[in-house]
């Protein structure tokens, strides 16, 4: 059970505005990688298309440019593949326009940053319940988009860090059954990796089985999963090793469930 080897598909370096953390260079952030004996890790700082109207004050600085003058990336013993996290407006497709994500080895997305109200979180979603229905109205409409999903990762969906007052775990536990159970097939018949985030399950021990639910479902459906850890600091990259295989034992994962990032990388080494 489990996988024979960790990995970090989902991690930042200092590119990312809202990362503070000096120490967070691609070197270092690959350095831990060695260490830890990944067999991948993947670079996804925060990106809006320039090409793409509607950004925030914030988003605007961090466009194809600025993430991809990372490169080259350091070269050794594992893969490092060059990725993006990019944000998905309320009411529109993601902030990279489709002709762009050949740009990138893996782009993360995520359907819950709540805390970016008006430009993705609308007024009046303000219980558990409403945000459970809007979460599935955006994987529902996102599923509908020609979009390469190999190549897609769908970020922290049970992280409540990102839903501002409201608990995760409580969203999770309100999540349609039946419906979720339809998005996620289309996720994996089109490939699409769900994020098992080292954020997204906290209270562990409290609430350790709402927070699986969507993933056991994900699961039933045919999903494939990667881990990440979606760090900012050095510090919180020790987390995929300290925290995630528990998840992973939890959710009776094996290697036939783990999604791989499916293109050799598109940048030059």
């Amino acid at each position: 059970m489990g996988f024979a080897k960790l990995e970090d598909l989902h991690c930042h370096s200092t590119l990312s505005a809202c990362c503070h953390d000096a120490r967070m260079t691609a070197q270092a952030i690959y350095a831990h990688a060695q260490q830890c004996g990944y067999r991948a890790v993947c670079l996804t700082d925060h990106l809006w298309d320039s090409a793409v109207p509607g950004s925030s004050a914030w988003y605007a600085p961090q466009d194809i440019e600025h993430v991809r003058s990372v490169l080259p990336l350091p070269v050794g013993n594992i893969p490092f593949f060059l990725g993006c996290e990019t944000e998905l407006p309320a009411n529109s497709a993601p902030a990279l326009l489709r002709e762009h994500f050949d740009l990138f080895d893996f782009v993360v997305i995520p359907p819950n940053h709540m805390h970016f109200r008006g430009l993705v979180r609308p007024e009046g979603v303000d219980t558990p319940e409403k945000m459970a229905r809007l979460l599935e109205d955006r994987l529902e409409n996102l599923l509908m988009l020609d979009l390469p999903f190999e190549k897609i990762g769908i970020a922290h969906l049970s992280c409540d860090i990102l839903q501002d007052t409201l608990a995760g775990a409580d969203i999770m536990r309100a999540m349609d059954e039946s419906r979720m159970l339809r998005i996620f097939s289309g996720l994996a018949h089109a490939g699409a990796g769900i994020e098992l985030n080292v954020f997204a399950f906290y209270p562990w021990e409290e609430r350790k089985e709402d927070l699986l639910r969507v993933y056991r479902i994900a699961r039933e459906a045919g999903c494939r999963f990667y881990l990440g850890s979606d760090a900012h600091t050095l510090e919180s990259m020790d987390l995929v090793v300290s925290f995630l295989p528990q998840v992973v034992d939890a959710l009776g994962l094996t290697e036939a469930d783990r999604y791989t990032i499916p293109a050799a990388r598109v940048h030059a080494d």
